[in-house]
């Protein structure tokens, strides 16, 4: 690099690159690669009011320096202010919000550039720095790339009987409202999509269902609790850190404090502890307390869990300890045949099959330009527990002789198999925050 701005090519303009970018403002030069509007990104972008935010806006700020930035935008533009209680605003709100502070910015530093277009391949340049072609045929020069792709949706599936992409709107269109449906998953992208379903006028009977049958679990109404202090010993393994979280929590709660607390008080350790987990801990982990950390730890706004609460009550929704094993056409609908949990078979008949396994269980980023071809010609490599791409300590891409990739960067969700804690808003923040400061070579840049 020059002593002049360096030029940097973010791939990805959701949450994770538009915080880069912005981090980046006043100390370099910024291609901003997003076919859409950027911001919202696929979290952010959805249009359905009941689509709540599952942190207050209080923990939403775009700024690790401001971390009350959202709720005061929120406040100012007539939401309910941080004294009122926790506010879990609409999550389209959130990518309004996200989508004026990137114009702003635009508009305040010339180096700052959308390019409405997905990067298709990307090569080294000589002397350093690569090569991007968009999907336009057009090529441009940058010193450093950064992937911040995200996760990506499910994808797949075989329309019109089983529909790969929970936030695909055709998943729902044409549903007689009566008819019922069934949605393999019991995470928080089954509950977007009953929602959705609900607001575009279906009656029907949903049946869920997930390997363990369990539901999301809420935050609690009212007042926000303070995080529940944790101490984790370096080292300690898979099983004896759920232990001491049980532990805790029953200490929590007979001093008057919600489980809930306790989460929230081990959350900024979690990614030390990750780190210190070798190989066969971090299977371990996955294997078996993956469901449950994530049922503890992403939980429903309030107004959100009301709302499921109420369709349990009113036997809208049906939940199973199921898998999906198989289904077939039948007539204008779809058998699908379930294997229980705890053994035998149970055969549903139902309009359509919608897979609500989320981001996380996505995997079609990797057949997606440039990662496709980075990983097949070994300038990126899969982590050893699949979950991204490998990583050293400074979001440096590593090749598949562990060396550093020169000039290619990685953040957020892509970066989970060497921090996993790092998909939601804090942690990506402060991610790019330090990632923004290498890129810069350590240059201050423009207070917000």
């Amino acid at each position: 690099m020059t002593n002049e701005r360096p030029a940097v090519a973010i791939l990805g303009g959701g949450f994770a690159g538009v915080a880069l970018a912005l981090q980046l403002r006043g100390r370099a030069t910024v291609h901003l690669y997003e076919p859409a509007a950027p911001g919202p990104g696929l979290a952010y972008a959805t249009p359905h009011p009941s689509h709540l935010l599952n942190v207050p806006a209080t923990g939403m700020s775009l700024y690790p320096d401001r971390p009350g930035h959202f709720a005061e935008w929120l406040a100012a533009r007539g939401g309910a202010g941080p004294e009122s209680g926790p506010v879990f605003a609409p999550r389209a709100v959130y990518g309004a919000y996200l989508r004026e502070e990137w114009a702003a910015a635009v508009a305040a530093d010339a180096g700052l550039r959308h390019v409405p277009r997905r990067v298709v391949a990307l090569h080294p340049r000589p002397g350093g720095g690569h090569v991007l072609t968009d999907a336009s045929g057009a090529r441009a020069e940058a010193d450093e790339v950064v992937l911040a792709v995200g996760g990506f949706a499910g994808g797949g599936g075989q329309p019109p009987h089983l529909w790969g992409d929970p936030w695909d709107p055709a998943a729902r269109a044409g549903l007689p409202p009566e008819e019922p449906v069934l949605l393999v998953g019991l995470g928080l992208t089954m509950v977007d999509v009953l929602l959705a379903l609900r607001e575009g006028g279906h009656r029907g009977p949903v049946l869920a269902v997930s390997r363990h049958g369990w539901l999301p679990l809420a935050h609690v109404p009212g007042a926000f609790p303070a995080p529940w202090p944790v101490a984790v010993p370096e080292g300690e393994g898979v099983l004896p850190l759920w232990r001491r979280l049980r532990r805790e929590a029953a200490r929590a709660v007979a001093a008057g404090q919600p489980w809930q607390a306790v989460l929230d008080g081990v959350r900024p350790q979690v990614q030390r502890l990750w780190q210190g987990w070798d190989a066969a801990q971090r299977g371990r982990f996955l294997r078996h307390a993956r469901s449950a950390w994530n049922l503890h730890r992403h939980r429903l706004a309030p107004g959100v869990a009301a709302c499921l609460a109420a369709e349990l009550a009113g036997g809208g929704l049906r939940t199973l300890a199921a898998r999906l094993e198989d289904w077939s056409p039948r007539g204008a609908g779809v058998e699908a045949v379930l294997r229980r949990r705890h053994g035998g078979e149970a055969r549903v008949m139902v309009s359509r099959i919608i897979l609500c396994t989320g981001p996380e269980g996505g995997q079609s980023w990797r057949e997606a330009e440039p990662l496709w071809s980075l990983l097949a010609e070994g300038r990126l490599v899969l982590d050893a527990q699949r979950l991204g791409v490998r990583t050293d300590a400074a979001c440096r891409a590593l090749d598949a002789a562990g060396r550093v990739v020169p000039g290619l960067s990685v953040l957020g969700p892509l970066t989970r198999g060497r921090l996993w804690e790092v998909t939601a808003v804090p942690e990506i923040r402060g991610q790019a925050a330090a990632l923004a400061d290498r890129l810069a070579g350590g240059k201050a840049g423009d207070s917000v």
